[in-house]
């Protein structure tokens, strides 16, 4: 399992608005991950951030984001359209000899 976190900025006074798309994308992303759920940014409240915790496949994940993205009207508060993606994957510990 992985794990994906989204992050862009919105733009200033449209938080109302792009809050309820945004919370319906993740509802209809839930198929793709166990836990989802929308972030801001503490020192920068128009940065948010997407979490898809135990994602079972971030390729599927993405197009299936991609695609609910376009058809959502949430791209139109993104400023710049800009999304940055980040992955991760578990760090196994080490086994000791």
């Amino acid at each position: 399992m992985s794990h994906l976190y989204i992050y862009y900025r919105i733009q200033p006074g449209a938080d109302d608005t792009a809050s309820v798309l945004a919370h319906a994308l993740l509802a209809s992303l839930a198929p793709h991950a166990r836990h989802a759920r929308l972030m801001r940014r503490a020192d920068d409240p128009d940065t948010w951030m997407e979490v898809y915790e135990d994602v079972t496949s971030a390729s599927v994940l993405l197009a299936a984001r991609e695609h609910a993205v376009a058809n959502s009207g949430l791209a139109e508060f993104i400023v710049g359209g800009a999304m940055h993606v980040e992955h991760f994957v578990p760090l196994e510990a080490p086994t000791c000899a």
